[in-house]
């Protein structure tokens, strides 16, 4: 009975102390890389590569007191950051849950209007604002000199702030055979045109939301009348493509590309309209949307 009573209280001790080390095992939802702090004082070197550059800033503020400005004049030329405690992105395997993102602000960038000389009572299709650049490249150097490279399309910015959110995958780092750990040393920043980009926030993430789509609506129309398309949809942190097919009897399955499309029908018909929203860097599983068309002669 005695050793009964000493194996319970020795159960007891090993699960109060097994407990904690589960629990800290668990990744957090969120975990700040950079958050505003000055990059001196956390031991941030800064530095360009090629003809580009990257500095300490003031000039624009996400979080915090700081940013880190990237000059930018290429893909191959732009800012390098040198972590001086490399930063741990997973030491277990590739959680394909998870992402590393970023909040950018573009200096150089342009109005988007949709529907131009018309006005449209319907705000999703008023004129918005996106960077000038069409890609952000990355590239993650480990302190083992292993290297990942990230290329991923610009968004409109947030309307609230004018920032922009793009999220980067760890299952891009699958690219390494049979990884299982990457400690980040450096993070080089690129875009596809000559720029200025403020890096306000970057940070590890969690994501399960799946892509969603919302239907759409069926109408009738006029030959030769414009008629314009809206695709509503969310994908968490994820990049989104767009993909609109106007005809599905005439074979062509991407006729347009952007979130909000035109097309003019030139007879009279029934149209089968076809929307395909998919994951810019191929985690998630796409969802496509149809509707009919109805256009009068």
């Amino acid at each position: 009975m005695r050793c009964l009573h000493f194996r319970l209280i020795f159960a007891v001790i090993a699960i109060c102390m097994v407990a904690p080390l589960m629990l800290s095992a668990a990744p957090a939802k969120e975990v700040a890389i950079f958050k505003g702090d000055e990059p001196e004082k956390d031991s941030i070197i800064l530095g360009g590569w090629g003809s580009g550059a990257a500095v300490q800033s003031k000039e624009m503020i996400f979080e915090g007191g700081w940013s880190i400005k990237v000059t930018t004049q290429g893909l191959y030329s732009g800012g390098r950051i040198e972590f001086g405690e490399p930063v741990t992105l997973f030491t277990d395997g590739i959680d394909k849950t998870r992402y590393v993102q970023f909040v950018l602000f573009f200096n150089e960038s342009q109005i988007i209007n949709p529907a131009p000389g018309f006005e449209y009572a319907m705000s999703d299709v008023e004129p918005y604002r996106k960077p000038k650049a069409s890609k952000v490249r990355f590239v993650f150097v480990s302190d083992k000199g292993q290297t990942v490279e990230a290329v991923e399309p610009t968004v409109a910015l947030d309307q609230d702030d004018n920032w922009m959110r793009v999220a980067v995958p760890l299952e891009k780092f699958k690219s390494i055979p049979d990884i299982t750990e990457f400690r980040m040393k450096q993070l080089m920043i690129f875009t596809d045109s000559p720029g200025t980009v403020f890096l306000g926030l970057m940070r590890m993430v969690s994501d399960t939301d799946p892509i969603k789509v919302d239907p759409l609506d069926s109408r009738t129309t006029s030959i030769l009348y414009t008629e314009y398309f809206v695709a509503n949809a969310a994908g968490g942190v994820s990049s989104l493509n767009y993909a609109w097919d106007f005809d599905s009897s005439d074979g062509i399955l991407a006729e347009s590309t952007e979130r909000i499309a035109k097309h003019t029908y030139k007879t009279g018909g029934d149209y089968t309209v076809t929307l395909t929203v998919s994951d810019a860097d191929g985690i998630k599983a796409p969802v496509t949307v149809t509707t009919v068309i109805s256009v009068t002669d």
